[in-house]
């Protein structure tokens, strides 16, 4: 039996690519705990920050596997650096539960996180005060994964129960009227006006 992870999904009548090192990524930082290698995101093009990162990072490099830093931490904290390894190497940890369970192959041990997990895990940062979820089920599923990556903010997870929509509860309707306005205001006090008909027509004719 051979570990491996998809790096690409079956087309057609094509299988799947596989690859034999693995990576889990997290918000920050990408974890292949079969690699030792510590990197640093080409992207973040300050040798200063680079050298910074790469020097935090070393402090916190795990036993087993190396670190690869994100463009999106540039300028983070050693703490909210961490808080991703950490969430990561306990994430393999539990790929490796799972496979001396003894499950007969092929079995999936680990998958992608879907966009509810995905969207908290790129987008719940300190600017964001909660979460608000009306699925009782997701909302379940959500704080086990949140105590699991970022444990201190486990309280600003909250269920909706009440009778009305959420979306109308919290005006988001209205917002997205508003976001989707022909008419949109400038700082400088004039504003444009977007027609769709007119686009639309523009498109047609440039595209011959």
């Amino acid at each position: 039996e051979v570990l491996v992870q998809i790096s690409k999904e079956p087309i057609g009548t094509k299988g799947a690519r596989v690859a034999s090192n693995m990576s889990l990524r997290g918000r920050y930082v990408v974890y292949p705990p079969t690699v030792d290698h510590v990197g640093i995101s080409k992207r973040i093009g300050s040798e200063k920050e680079r050298s910074r990162l790469r020097e935090a990072i070393d402090t916190m490099k795990p036993p087993q596997g190396g670190l690869i830093v994100r463009t999106v931490a540039e300028g983070l904290t050693k703490k909210q650096l961490k808080a991703d390894v950490g969430y990561l190497v306990r994430l393999w940890g539990e790929v490796v539960k799972k496979r001396e369970i003894g499950q007969r192959a092929p079995v999936c041990l680990y998958s992608e996180v879907d966009l509810v997990l995905k969207t908290a895990r790129d987008l719940f940062t300190d600017d964001i005060e909660k979460i608000v979820i009306d699925s009782r089920e997701e909302y379940f599923r959500l704080k086990k994964f949140i105590e699991m990556f970022m444990p201190e903010r486990i309280d600003a997870i909250e269920l909706y129960e009440g009778e009305e929509p959420i979306f109308d509860a919290y005006g988001i309707e209205d917002e997205i009227q508003r976001a989707l306005a022909r008419e949109v205001p400038l700082p400088s006090g004039g504003h444009l006006i977007i027609d769709q008909a007119e686009a639309l027509t523009a498109i047609d004719v440039n595209t011959g």
